[in-house]
């Protein structure tokens, strides 16, 4: 599998619109997401032109991190380094929903929910609330 650029990374983060880009030293970036309901409001932190970077895991559910197959690290954050676009695409979703304090099913279906995909059609996750 190719590992995505640094700049393909960031391109996918900025497709969020309700994400905020804020650099950090060494060239590296993190996202904000200020409609976090959560104490914490960084989405994705360190993400570095190596390709390296960490999503906010700690809201998520612990069976779409089980189902997903999510390395949460003791902090609570996500390794991204290896992720395909499409993964990325999905853990951005699901970190913005768990921010945003939503307990919900992922349905997977044909668009984009958060984001412009000018390109290529990526899968667009719902949520249902209980």
């Amino acid at each position: 599998m190719n590992m995505l650029s640094f700049e393909h990374k960031k391109a996918i983060f900025r497709s969020f619109k309700q994400l905020q880009e804020k650099p950090i030293s060494n060239n590296r970036v993190n996202y904000v997401y200020p409609e976090s309901l959560q104490r914490g409001k960084i989405l994705a932190r360190e993400l570095s032109p190596s390709g390296n970077g960490y999503v906010n895991g700690k809201y998520m559910d612990s069976e779409i991190i089980k189902k997903k197959g999510y390395n949460v690290d003791r902090r609570g954050w996500i390794n991204i380094a290896d992720f395909s676009e499409e993964q990325l695409r999905e853990v951005i979703e699901i970190a913005m929903m768990s921010m945003s304090g939503k307990r919900a099913e992922m349905i997977q279906t044909g668009e984009n929910l958060n984001h412009d995909s000018t390109s290529v059609d990526y899968p667009k996750l719902y949520i249902r609330l209980p």
